[in-house]
């Protein structure tokens, strides 16, 4: 009997490659594939250049600080955490670190990694991995050219039920803040702080 979580092997065959488009960001693969049926046809994937990084930063009374920005592919405005794109070869720690500074104005003491994510992956190979940022200090705000942030400080739990709802929706957002209640209830943050991020009192 096989395990359930056994991978099975690459059902594509790629007989053609071509790049028809690329740019500072992403290239655009365009390949002749055989199926796994067997028939022929086109297969184009993106290729990002970047790892997308994201940094959930928590203060000790369980608030965490967001930006918002107009995105110019949905057409419409969005709040999330600090994020930005690793350069290749650059570690993903050194990109948080300049990204929460660079659109929140901040730094920080301690990093953890929370999680890794394959963004979309029917079409792109891009990858996202986020950071859970505390002992949190005032840095240098320094956004990019084509960036213009807001910055709110909001309790966590209004972020969740934003997350919730829906009203919030950029994916490292929603992946991070879920992560990060997950550690909270299961016992993977510091007491004092998973209680705060729940808007619970600690126990004396």
């Amino acid at each position: 009997m096989t395990d359930a979580w056994d991978e099975d092997g690459n059902p594509w065959t790629v007989t053609a490659s071509s790049v028809p488009f690329r740019n500072d960001w992403i290239r655009i693969d365009k390949n002749e594939v055989i199926r796994p049926d067997g028939s022929t046809g086109e297969y184009a994937v993106v290729r990002f250049r970047r790892l997308a990084v994201g940094v959930l930063p928590v203060e000790p009374d369980g608030s965490v600080h967001l930006v918002g920005q107009w995105r110019f592919p949905l057409g419409r405005y969005s709040w999330e955490m600090p994020e930005g794109g690793g350069e290749p070869g650059e570690e993903p720690l050194a990109c948080a670190k300049r990204e929460l500074e660079e659109e929140a104005g901040l730094r920080a003491a301690h990093w953890t990694p929370i999680l890794e994510m394959d963004l979309s992956n029917s079409v792109t190979d891009e990858a996202g991995i986020v950071f859970l940022a505390t002992g949190l200090r005032s840095g240098q705000n320094r956004p990019e050219a084509t960036e213009v942030l807001r910055h709110r400080r909001a309790l966590f739990r209004d972020v969740l039920a934003r997350v919730v709802d829906g009203r919030i929706r950029d994916s490292l957002t929603v992946a991070g803040v879920l992560r990060a209640h997950h550690m909270a209830v299961t016992g993977a943050l510091p007491p004092d702080l998973a209680a705060a991020m729940l808007g619970r009192g600690t126990e004396t």
